[in-house]
């Protein structure tokens, strides 16, 4: 078995936004590449208010933060001067979203990530989801803080149902597998969630499903870090670690 981590918004997500403006103290800048190496932002929609510039700000940065080694290359490319050498994918996004990479030329600041208006409406929806389920987006965070923790690494067997759910096995089969689970489990290296990483999927044991984007890592041969993403499912009021494609057809 092999298993692979102005709108409101909600209190927990505010939270993480407010420390990782403390920690870096600039805002609308994102850092990226081995060096964190800054770069601010230019915003394609002229309408969107500061607070909303700070949330896209503050979430770029999470997604930047480990995954986000790419050097700057440059390039002419229509309005684009520039790009940020990262993998086409990012982890902590929904397949269906491109992480921005192209850079342009920004005033006194010299150059600037371009963020498409696209992108910071997907932004925008996302901040109107975690406040009307705020209870499951502070649920979501604290369920992967705990899965990247040492703590994880502790749970015992019989508890181990309340943070997985497989298709076709029931309760006590996953009890009685917990020790090749937790295994599989701990083989990778788990990373907050993007607030864009929440989606409402057919698959699953309901109707309908709410998953979330779990970014991972693992250490691969030649000690390089290989990036992917993991799934989970809210399900009976939980968060749980969960193999989508079980349930894809």
């Amino acid at each position: 078995m092999n298993i692979k981590k102005t709108v409101s918004l909600s209190v927990l997500f505010v939270s993480v936004l407010l420390q990782v403006d403390l920690c870096y103290g600039q805002s609308n800048v994102v850092y990226y590449g081995a060096n964190s190496n800054a770069i601010s932002l230019a915003f394609a929609d002229t309408n969107l208010s500061e607070s909303a510039k700070s949330a896209i700000t503050a979430d770029l940065r999470v997604c930047l933060s480990e995954w986000g080694k790419g050097e700057l290359r440059m390039r002419i490319k229509g309005d684009s001067v520039g790009y940020i050498d990262n993998p086409t994918h990012c982890p902590h996004y929904p397949e269906d979203i491109e992480f921005p990479e192209n850079v342009v030329p920004s005033g006194a600041a010299g150059l600037a990530l371009h963020i498409p208006k696209k992108l910071s409406d997907a932004y925008t929806n996302a901040f109107a989801f975690a406040a009307a389920n705020s209870n499951i987006v502070a649920a979501a965070y604290e369920f992967v803080a705990f899965a990247a923790s040492s703590n994880f690494m502790n749970i015992a067997s019989n508890t181990l149902p309340d943070y997985v759910i497989l298709k076709n096995v029931t309760t006590n089969q996953v009890v009685s597998i917990a020790g090749e689970i937790l295994t599989d489990l701990h083989d990778q290296t788990y990373y907050p969630p993007s607030i864009l990483g929440f989606y409402y999927d057919q698959w699953g044991p309901e109707t309908t499903n709410l998953w979330m984007n779990i970014p991972c890592s693992i250490l691969s041969h030649g000690n390089m870090l290989s990036w992917f993403t993991f799934h989970a499912i809210w399900h009976d009021g939980k968060w749980r670690f969960c193999m989508k494609a079980e349930w894809v057809p």
